[in-house]
């Protein structure tokens, strides 16, 4: 049996609002991901950090601005995007002052031809795409406010973005209907697990849900995390009730009942199993020092 510190350590990395998300980086899933709320004075939600190295996404809530890439100008209305590709020299026009728009810097690895072609030119999203991005802005709100468990979710939602807007270079993906079920079998699971990650969810659930065999789903999972899906469950659980122990005064038992468990002993039970005799006084001490 693996321990709780080696369990821990191949989890998804998500102690800060740079870490990724995910565990593992199939095509299109971002490595890491930022994203900016600017309304024509100030960036909100993320801070800024609008890389060169990085792919650079620019959706107009509402108003118009310019763009500049690599000497060329465009300009973007409510409701368009437009995707500047990593190390493309790029700025931003003042010339329309009254403008909300929505920017996310990320990072993928491997193939990413089909993003490079649609970059450097407006498209406007559909309503399908809007209320993914809207799900997306949901997750991060949820990510920044110390709900380190939905990074996983926020991550895997913005890949559904990217594989439903990357159909615009890719016309024999016709009416760009690309949704969760392109993901790959692993993502969709953790991300399932993120979203409902204050109770337990069973294999008969996920199966009902992701219309995918119990057995597939067991051995896919612990094919990939060593690990089977409810004790990565309760692990989940434990990193985020050890943190607040860590990180706030909640009692033993507000921290239990916010995490999911039904009883404050229960709790106890599961940091003693699991991190080798511990209590929450030993997390206590530790965050304190």
């Amino acid at each position: 049996m693996r321990s709780f510190s080696e369990i821990c350590s191949a989890l998804p990395d998500s102690s800060n609002t740079n870490g990724t998300g995910v565990s593992s980086v199939p095509p299109l899933m971002p490595e890491r991901l930022n994203l900016y709320y600017h309304d024509g004075g100030k960036y909100k939600l993320g801070g800024w950090l609008f890389c060169h190295e990085f792919f650079n996404l620019v959706y107009m809530i509402s108003g118009k601005r310019s763009v500049n890439i690599n000497d060329c100008t465009y300009i973007l209305e409510q409701g368009e995007c437009i995707l500047i590709p990593p190390y493309a020299k790029h700025s931003f026009g003042n010339q329309f002052r009254e403008f909300e728009s929505l920017m996310a810097s990320f990072v993928i690895s491997g193939d990413n031809s089909r993003l490079v072609n649609i970059a450097a030119q407006n498209w406007r999203l559909t309503g399908r795409e809007v209320k993914t991005l809207r799900s997306v802005i949901a997750c991060y709100q949820d990510w920044i406010k110390g709900d380190f468990a939905a990074a996983e979710e926020t991550v895997c939602r913005f890949a559904i973005l990217l594989r439903q807007i990357q159909t615009i270079a890719a016309p024999e993906l016709k009416d760009r209907k690309l949704s969760d079920a392109e993901l790959p079998l692993l993502n969709r699971i953790t991300a399932y697990l993120a979203a409902n990650r204050n109770r337990h969810v069973t294999v008969a659930e996920l199966s009902a849900k992701l219309h995918v065999s119990g057995s597939t789903l067991r051995q896919t999972f612990r094919k990939k995390m060593k690990l089977s899906i409810g004790h990565y469950q309760l692990v989940r659980r434990l990193m985020q009730g050890t943190l607040l122990l860590k990180s706030t005064d909640l009692s033993v038992a507000e921290i239990a009942e916010r995490i999911g468990f039904s009883t404050a002993n229960g709790f106890l039970l599961a940091i003693k199993r699991e991190c080798h005799g511990a209590t929450p006084k030993d997390f206590r001490k530790g965050g304190k020092k």
